[in-house]
């Protein structure tokens, strides 16, 4: 009897997920990712799950809900809860009806949202399960179990951690590559420009109003359309004062000059 009830659970939670019969396995080819931690995004607004490929060539930002920020952390530190949070329930209930969970892929963005698929094993019987990201990476770190995503998100989304040129710094600005997912989550529709991830507390920048999360467009007739753009740029301004900004923020270009000296 009690074995019946913990599967009738299991179906109820599982109720408003989508419940895929395996099929055919697609030709789409995955890469391995590593959780690396959970940041908060340039703007300090909502948090961000770091992944990165086990070769460290490129890390992938998906963001994501603060609780589910908050459960994959404690996964991450090993830390307990006095009491069963949500996804300590899903996976001890998976665990007493004898479903394993395989591994997990993020497998699509759609609309600028991310589709994760989690495996499991029933009887023998492979299962395919949509999920959202954050809630499959938290299941993946409790059951152990690989992570993967599509090559293709990763190659348009991904942000390389091997070349030099994908993050820079100049006069207290730290930049990053503007990838297609960064430019949509700060709703800009624009063709060329970085990001600004950090502005150094004291710095010139700092002073002249320069902020975290702003998109830099051009300096002064110039247009900037990468971080080596950037710091070409800048460094052909040493002995000048001030330089135009134009950038992007709050859904309004606007211009800041900055000042190049302390």
């Amino acid at each position: 009897m009690k074995k019946y009830i913990a599967i009738g659970i299991v179906g109820a939670l599982f109720f408003t997920l989508v419940w895929i019969p395996l099929k055919k396995e697609t030709l789409a080819s995955f890469i391995e990712m590593e959780v690396k931690g959970i940041r908060m995004d340039a703007m300090g607004h909502s948090p961000v799950v770091i992944l990165a490929d086990k070769e460290g060539k490129k890390a992938l930002p998906i963001w994501i809900g603060f609780s589910e920020a908050s459960a994959i952390d404690r996964e991450l530190n090993q830390i307990s809860s006095p009491r069963p949070m949500t996804h300590d329930l899903l996976y001890s209930i998976l665990r007493h009806v004898q479903i394993k969970i395989k591994e997990v892929k993020i497998v699509q963005l759609k609309n600028h949202t991310y589709y994760a698929t989690l495996f499991l094993i029933q009887n023998k019987e492979e299962l395919k399960v949509d999920a959202r990201p954050s809630d499959a990476i938290i299941l993946a770190l409790k059951a152990k179990v690989p992570i993967f995503i599509s090559t293709k998100i990763l190659e348009e989304q991904g942000i390389s951690l091997e070349k030099k040129e994908a993050f820079g710094e100049r006069y207290g600005i730290r930049i990053q590559e503007l990838t297609p997912d960064l430019a949509s989550h700060f709703n800009f529709r624009g063709e060329k420009g970085v990001l600004v991830s950090e502005v150094i507390p004291g710095s010139p920048s700092e002073t002249s109003g320069v902020k975290a999360g702003d998109i830099i467009v051009r300096v002064n007739l110039k247009e900037i359309g990468s971080v080596q753009e950037f710091e070409e740029t800048m460094d052909t301004l040493k002995g000048e004062k001030t330089v135009k900004l134009l950038i992007y923020r709050d859904d309004q270009y606007r211009e800041i000059p900055l000042s190049l000296t302390p």
